[in-house]
């Protein structure tokens, strides 16, 4: 019976497009108590970087303590003032990155066994990328996602010509990371040579020119220029005027898509300062000058600001040249004059190493490494993550009398009496005392009349925002009547909230607001209500409920992303959260499932029909041990006639932790469109942690297979 009554459930939530009680309160376990974290005090601003040593073996040296380690700024000898060994990924990390910068903050205590994973980049200068290289790039964008890619992470993939758009933002839904990846295109290179001259002139030739570095180049070209001017009879002055103002051009024109470039990558480690933890970007180019030539802006200026912005937001770039295996003698065009005097064999054989200087030097100046002159660099990509996962964190007070001057301070690390260790780390920073901005000051909230401006600005953050907890669940199905329907539910904790008196009555009301925008970041729906809390009378059942608020929408097929904010009206706390939700196309015809649903439970009667219960899923998808976990799904495009399987997963890590028997579908009594898939998990032997959820549904007939997953939180 218990079974037969939760498929009635189901039905109900799935066919009936009516809205349900916006203000719904359901009983639920509360999260049993955590032991509070450590917390480090540094009363001193410090200045803070991540070191990794290494063995003549390439393996990290692991054990070391503070007296091992020799600091240096600018060849003075610093003592340190911090020093832990941490493993990224994890709660430690995020506690000592925040306490090393913001002695005044009061970190968060995590969730329980929480592991926050790996924050990864991938940049891709696709202003710099031949079709070759765009294909490899796409090759290892490709086998990081399907394959190395953890559970936990947060991945973005950025280009500098931004052509991603709005899908250029840190997730851990791959849909999203591979339709970002399919937006790479080429761009040919728009360093272009304005002359009618027959012979290519190169930017390295341009540079050797522009800086008398080799007479041969600039007498090539002269000659040549004499030349391809006949019948003319030009003079040689002309000829050199003509040709020095050639290459003045080229060098311009790289130096300005060089600069866009690294405008590119700077805005994008600003924005990783609001992430916690350490970040790592691969840089994807095939290269380009690291000088344009004295008459335009110095690049290693630049070069400092990035390396400076990195150590502050945590970011260690590693570089990848694309072109991969190569003699050297290329440039951004692939095109090389050919001078039988052997005028230009010098500068030549630099083509190639001279546009790896930048990669060199973004590299190694963040404590990165640079890969070059190999053609399968996926595989280098998994060995870097791999070797990064565990470093030093070392903090240090800066000297007193330096604080007015803002000049550039190298840092150097040695492991004392280890001179066969390899040590990285970033080469140096800007004084803190430069001409920073201050931050601006959050004001306070100061009562309702900032409620949609406040809720506007939490759906927009960066992070989700914690002052009011705040969970949401964006799930899709195919209803007959309605076709694709998207179900946003937010909750609340009602124990989170402030009860203020009105009417003689303790009551509370929460502020609602959201928006769904499409993969271009366009709105394709939006809600905004207000719930009004009645008072609970048992102060137990009050700590224990949560309400929540559904909104349903019509969409077509394609990836969406749903923003949350909450705010409690009488306190002004604010809360927020984000998911991405994608709906297929089901006029395909490929086997497909809807999202899942979990912990179906009644909470009251439907208005209207006092024969209806009305349901609700479990949102903040978090279990007890002791409990069972119930799921379902609906399955599209099966086999009219045939039978489907399914079994559930428990993972973590891609391991599975506990699964269920496969189990054959019944279609005699169902919709033959819509195949509901429902079962329950034991969650007695799984300890306490996040898992993800699997569903896996196969097609006995046709052969075919389909899955969807879910985060869980065992508590």
């Amino acid at each position: 019976m218990r079974t037969e009554l939760k498929v009635k459930f189901l039905i109900l939530v799935c066919l009936c497009f009516a809205s349900l009680r916006a203000s719904a309160q359901i009983q639920k376990p509360s999260p049993s108590p955590r032991p509070a974290d450590d917390v480090i005090r540094i009363n001193t601003e410090l200045v803070q970087t991540d070191v990794m040593v290494f063995d003549k073996s390439g393996k990290f040296v692991s054990g070391l303590s503070r007296d091992h380690f020799e600091l240096s700024v600018d060849g003075k000898p610093q003592p340190i003032s911090f020093f832990e060994q941490v493993r990224a990924g994890t709660p430690q990390e995020s506690r000592l990155l925040s306490a090393a910068s913001n002695p005044t903050a009061v970190p968060e205590s995590p969730a329980v066994n929480e592991n926050r994973g790996r924050t990864i980049v991938f940049f891709i200068d696709d202003l710099h990328l031949s079709p070759d290289s765009l294909a490899r790039t796409r090759k290892t964008l490709a086998q990081f996602i399907d394959n190395e890619m953890n559970e936990n992470d947060r991945v973005a993939i950025a280009s500098t010509s931004g052509d991603i758009g709005f899908l250029q933002q840190f997730t851990d839904y791959k849909s999203v990371l591979r339709a970002a990846a399919g937006r790479l295109t080429h761009h040919a290179y728009n360093v272009r040579d304005m002359t009618d001259s027959r012979t290519p002139m190169t930017e390295n030739m341009a540079l050797a020119i522009e800086r008398k570095d080799d007479p041969g180049v600039l007498q090539f070209y002269i000659d040549r220029c004499l030349q391809e001017a006949y019948p003319l009879r030009y003079k040689r002055e002309t000829c050199d005027v003509q040709v020095k103002s050639r290459a003045r051009l080229i060098l311009l024109q790289a130096a300005s898509v060089t600069l866009n470039t690294y405008a590119s990558l700077e805005s994008l480690m600003r924005s990783a300062t609001l992430l916690p933890g350490r970040k790592l970007v691969f840089f994807i180019s095939d290269g380009f000058l690291l000088d344009t030539g004295p008459r335009n802006a110095d690049p290693r200026d630049k070069l400092r600001q990035i390396t400076d912005t990195a150590l502050h937001a945590g970011v260690v770039i590693y570089t990848i040249d694309a072109r991969g295996l190569f003699s050297g003698q290329l440039d951004a065009t692939n095109n090389v004059p050919f001078d039988p005097q052997n005028r230009l064999e010098s500068t030549s054989l630099r083509e190639g190493p001279t546009s790896q200087d930048a990669l060199n030097a973004l590299a190694s100046d963040t404590g990165g490494r640079a890969l070059r002159n190999q053609n399968y660099f996926d595989r280098w990509v998994n060995k870097i993550l791999d070797e990064t996962s565990e470093y030093y964190l070392l903090a240090w007070r800066p000297n007193n009398q330096e604080e007015s001057q803002t000049n550039f301070k190298n840092l150097a690390v040695r492991v004392i009496d280890h001179p066969e260790y390899s040590v990285r780390l970033p080469r140096g920073f800007v004084n803190p005392t430069t001409n920073t901005p201050p931050a601006t000051p959050t004001s306070e909230i100061q009562g309702p009349a900032q409620s949609h401006r406040d809720l506007q600005q939490a759906m927009t953050a960066l992070n989700p925002k914690h002052e009011l907890p705040t969970s949401l669940s964006a799930v899709f199905f195919d209803t007959p009547d309605n076709g694709a329907v998207l179900t946003a539910s937010v909750q609340v904790a009602n124990e989170a909230l402030s009860y203020a008196a009105a009417g003689g009555k303790q009551t509370a009301a929460i502020d609602v607001a959201g928006v769904v925008v499409n993969d271009r970041g366009k709105p394709a729906g939006s809600f905004q209500t207000r719930l009004n809390i009645d008072p609970l009378g048992d102060h137990r059942a009050a700590e224990n409920s949560s309400s929540i608020y559904n909104s349903r929408l019509r969409l077509a097929p394609g990836l969406y992303q749903v923003r949350v904010a909450t705010r409690d009206f009488n306190s002004g706390r604010i809360g927020s959260a984000q998911q991405w939700v994608e709906i297929p196309d089901l006029r395909l015809r490929r086997l497909t499932l809807s999202s899942l649903l979990l912990g179906l439970q009644t909470v009251g009667q439907a208005k209207g029909d006092s024969g209806s219960p009305q349901v609700q899923f479990n949102v903040d998808h978090r279990f007890a041990r002791n409990g069972r976990l119930g799921f379902a799904a609906f399955v599209y495009n099966a086999n009219q006639g045939g039978s489907i399987s399914f079994q559930a997963r428990i993972l973590k890590m891609g391991q599975p932790v506990a699964t269920t028997r496969w189990q054959t579908v019944s279609m005699s009594s169902q919709d033959a469109a819509r195949i509901l898939c429902n079962g329950e998990l034991s969650l007695d032997s799984i300890p306490a942690g996040q898992y993800m959820l699997e569903l896996i549904v196969t097609d006995d007939v046709l052969k075919t297979s389909a899955s969807e997953q879910t985060r869980i939180t065992v508590e």
